[in-house]
């Protein structure tokens, strides 16, 4: 009878753990009074009728079976929360057994005792648990990172206990060959997840920091294009009076296409606006600007959406931002008509970026050398603009061409990166 109510009181003890660290209370129905029943008929089973101890094992899968079918099954809460249940309830009946030990100096425990324990880590559970806000550990535990940190921990607090014991004996059994043997294994993969995630980590923050830099270039767009809107009836009454001004009607087609030419050139960069995502599109609005200040008239066809492309949106960034500024600095160079013409095409998760300028027709052995770490000619500490590009394409599989076109009769230099699948 003894055994039976501290079965009982170590069943209620789970679940009433298990429920504080999903956060919710524990209802009384089919599935709850199911699992009590299973689990009494299993413990009764090992302690009366000589079931092996080592069927105690099978008491787990069954708490992750009820939280699953109470809380859901959600792979990793159901681990983390049955781990968290054991050292919980464990660590409760072990510090209230010590405390027993040493406050009455008994070695041997009887049911009686047995009954004791359990009933105070039963009343700790039902008081003091609902206070310490498990479900908040149990979430804070969840993430990612943190999992494969714990697990990481706990592989080495083994091994190094495997290698303890053979330092102490000089040999060990084949468990412990085994188990130091996973061990590792698990060692060398935790740490390269966490290598991993932590790459990701930092790409996502880097892609926010990008987000925050070229968001105001975007607003600055949106309001650049809606103080022009104000401007637009002015525009149209200009156009629309220019006749009065006029003696023929060829001055006056003159006189128009000149005023609208004016116009269009003012609103050059506003089709950027329905081009697509915001990031890139307030770089490209800055770059553009910028290009505009030094005399450089900016020919350009963007038509991108999300850019889901395999490649983080920062990363494009920096190829647009190295290839655009190389272009610049090499137009400026230029005495005759400077352009730079900036091409960025998405369709069907595959993209397409060409940025070119006229330029004198480069040998095939001299558009090499641009890829070149540190190879520059515009002096020392210069070089890696090209190679950082060359780098990225290479760590994101992505195809890189630079070569000579000839369009309308004169070279342009032209850079061309695109994730399209070529067959070699």
């Amino acid at each position: 009878m003894i055994t039976n109510i501290c079965l009982l009181l170590e069943i209620l003890s789970v679940l009433l753990c298990v429920h504080c660290l999903y956060g919710e209370k524990v209802k009384l129905d089919i599935v709850t009074t199911s699992f009590l029943a299973v689990y009494m008929i299993i413990m009764a089973a090992i302690n009366y009728y000589g079931l092996p101890k080592g069927f105690t094992m099978f008491v787990h899968p069954i708490v992750a079976i009820y939280c699953g079918m109470r809380f859901g099954f959600k792979i990793r809460a159901l681990i983390i929360n049955n781990i968290l249940y054991i050292a919980i309830i464990s660590g409760i009946q072990i510090v209230t057994a010590m405390f027993y030990y040493y406050f009455f100096g008994i070695q041997l425990f009887l049911e009686k005792d047995l009954l004791f324990i359990n009933g105070i880590a039963f009343v700790v559970v039902l008081t003091v648990l609902p206070k310490c806000k498990l479900n908040k550990l149990s979430k804070y535990l969840q993430d990612k990172e943190r999992i494969f940190i714990i697990a990481l921990f706990i592989s080495i607090v083994i091994a190094i206990y495997c290698l303890v014991q053979y330092k102490k004996i000089d040999k060990l059994g084949l468990y412990q060959y085994v188990l130091l043997f996973v061990c590792i294994i698990f060692i060398c993969f935790l740490v390269t997840q966490i290598g991993k995630y932590k790459m990701k980590s930092k790409e996502i923050e880097t892609e926010l920091k990008t987000h925050r830099i070229y968001e105001d270039s975007f607003h600055n767009l949106i309001d650049n294009i809606r103080l022009r809107q104000h401007e637009f009836d002015n525009h149209i009454n200009a156009i629309n009076n220019l006749h009065y001004m006029c003696d023929t009607y060829e001055e006056l087609v003159s006189k128009q296409g000149k005023y609208c030419e004016v116009v269009i050139k003012e609103n050059h960069f506003n089709k950027l606006l329905k081009a697509g995502n915001p990031l890139v599109i307030g770089f490209l609005y800055g770059k553009f600007v910028e290009a505009d200040k030094l005399g450089i008239e900016v020919d350009y066809v963007i038509n991108i959406e999300d850019l889901d492309v395999g490649i983080p949106t920062y990363k494009l960034v920096e190829i647009l931002g190295n290839l655009i500024k190389n272009a610049i600095e090499a137009i400026e160079k230029l005495e005759k008509v400077k352009v730079l013409y900036v091409e960025m095409i998405e369709v069907d998760g595959e993209f397409k970026i060409e940025i070119r300028n006229k330029s004198e027709f480069m040998p095939q052995n001299k558009m090499e050398m641009f890829f070149k770490k540190g190879y520059s000619q515009k002096g020392e500490g210069r070089g890696f603009g090209l190679y950082n590009v060359k780098t990225i394409c290479a760590n994101y599989s992505l195809n890189i061409i630079c070569q000579n076109k000839d369009i309308n009769g004169e070279n342009w230099l032209s850079f061309t990166i695109d994730n399209k699948k070529r067959n070699h």
